[in-house]
């Protein structure tokens, strides 16, 4: 029989480049699943790619992994930014922990502080900005997790708007993330921490005009550090004037690969509608929230 390791898809809501420095971020963690399949065999690691950080881990690992073989099933078919590379690490090592532990377990073994070094052992070869792991721990988590590294905080919310819904729009756009971060120089984050405490305080009042203020700031705030790219930027200016679109803004690397749209309940026909016509892919919503990681099955 096979185990398998469902991961959600992740987006960061904000907090991205503040995660760089260790301060607070906001992710969401979707439908569909990411899944990481395993069965006893001979070591090997189907389309996972070897240089990756799953690749790395199982390497080191190696007299553990080489009796099984994984096969990775990534339900947005190689589209960049929902966490695919973060998903496959993720099962990796939970895969290595499930030698030591029942399925019931899996939770407590698998503490935060321990999955992210051993992400950074094999996902930073020192070079530019370490990747953060936010995602990674928001894909352990689920549903919407606020995570600050510095301060040790994980808080697992659900939606708190009842008058809004969310929107993820895959652009087509691609930014390899690792290459972002190795020429990457230090930066101000005074506006983006301004910014991200209206998010939390309006997620802590159920205040949804906070929220789409404290978006819309965040946004502003990551272009005037001129971390979108124009193709984003310019999306962005034609998504604003859709009838019952509250704000946007990118995320993620540069707010390449998604697009964050919030409208009003019930009101995203136009935003639907927009994207059809542009042969853009709206991939997951506040109706699609996922719990975090999930393990099925037995060896």
């Amino acid at each position: 029989m096979s185990l398998v390791f469902s991961v959600p898809g992740k987006t960061f809501i904000a907090g991205e480049y503040l995660a760089l420095q260790e301060g607070p971020t906001l992710v969401f963690l979707s439908q569909p699943y990411f899944e990481l399949e395993v069965n006893r065999g001979r070591g090997s690691l189907g389309s996972i790619h070897p240089d990756s950080p799953a690749g790395l881990f199982t390497r080191k690992h190696q007299d553990y992994f080489s009796q099984f073989d994984l096969v990775f099933k990534d339900p947005y078919a190689g589209k960049g930014g929902f966490g695919a590379s973060t998903a496959q690490f993720l099962g990796a090592y939970a895969l290595w922990l499930y030698q030591e532990a029942s399925q019931q377990d899996m939770e407590k073994l698998l503490d935060f502080k321990h999955l992210l070094e051993a992400y950074y052992e094999v996902a930073w070869k020192g070079e530019g900005q370490r990747p953060s792991g936010a995602d990674l721990v928001g894909q352990l988590k689920g549903a919407l997790t606020f995570f600050e590294k510095r301060q040790g905080l994980i808080s697992v919310k659900s939606w708190p708007f009842t008058d809004l819904e969310m929107h993820l729009l895959h652009t087509g756009n691609k930014v390899a993330t690792h290459e972002h971060l190795k020429n990457l120089k230090t930066f101000d984050v005074t506006d983006l921490e301004k910014s991200f405490a209206a998010i939390r305080a309006s997620f802590e009042d159920h205040d949804s005009a906070a929220f789409i203020a404290g978006i819309t700031s965040y946004g502003e705030a990551l272009k005037k550090l001129g971390f979108t790219c124009n193709e984003t930027l310019f999306l962005l200016n034609e998504i604003q004037q859709i009838p019952g679109v509250m704000t946007a803004k990118g995320c993620g690397a540069l707010g390449a690969d998604v697009v964050l749209v919030i409208t009003r309940k019930n009101e995203s026909e136009h935003l639907a509608q927009f994207c059809q016509s542009r042969r853009l892919s709206l991939t997951a919503s506040s109706q699609k929230i996922a719990n975090g990681l999930q393990v099925r099955g037995t060896l």
